[in-house]
């Protein structure tokens, strides 16, 4: 009787392991389709440049951008980091690439930029990103540069992390520690200001 319970355990545990990789290689498969297509979204949109249309002085900058709208593609050149960035950060968006923080500005707009994804898939390189490191969005209507400045550990509940000061324009946001297994309890912060 023992030897016929352990078996049956046996087998189910490994067609459990089996399907949560097979979930697991599913996601990725999607997720590297999604950034593929994207890529070559961003590659057509580019090649014909559209105008940057600035607000009206004494107005507010509005954006119009809508939840998986392709934003651009955020590199880190020394960690060899590339992620196609959408709008939103539900985690529809974060299984396939990095999301735009609604609540925050737009790349090429005046302000603090806020950009998160997973450590475990599209940030997962930012456990090894230095101070004075390039990071450029590149976007159809034209590429943003920027020099990290600084990182910090916060609790999730820390949201002042997005607003604008001096030397933030540009934030990145991804869950700490990066070797954590299930939800990670602080989120690594990522701060670089706009040089050009």
């Amino acid at each position: 009787m023992n030897r016929t319970l352990l078996f049956f355990v046996g087998g189910a545990l490994i067609l459990g392991g089996a399907a949560v990789l097979g979930v697991y290689w599913w996601n990725l498969r999607d997720a590297a389709q999604a950034q593929q297509l994207a890529k070559e979204s961003l590659s057509r949109a580019t090649a014909r440049p559209i105008p940057l249309v600035l607000p009206e002085p004494g107005q507010a900058a509005r954006h119009a951008a809508r939840r998986g709208d392709i934003l651009g593609e955020l590199n880190i050149p020394r960690l060899h980091m590339s992620v196609v960035v959408f709008e939103g950060d539900d985690l529809g968006i974060l299984r396939i690439g990095a999301g735009h923080i609604p609540s925050t500005a737009l790349p090429l707009e005046k302000g603090n930029v806020g950009i998160a994804a997973h450590r475990d898939t599209f940030f997962g390189r930012l456990q090894s990103i230095h101070p004075n490191d390039l990071i450029t969005v590149k976007t159809p209507a034209g590429t943003s540069k920027f020099s990290v400045t600084e990182t910090e550990i916060v609790v999730p509940t820390k949201v002042e992390v997005l607003t604008n000061a001096p030397g933030r324009d540009l934030t990145l946001v991804t869950c700490y520690p990066f070797s954590y297994i299930g939800r990670a309890p602080q989120r690594f912060i990522v701060h670089a200001r706009r040089i050009e």
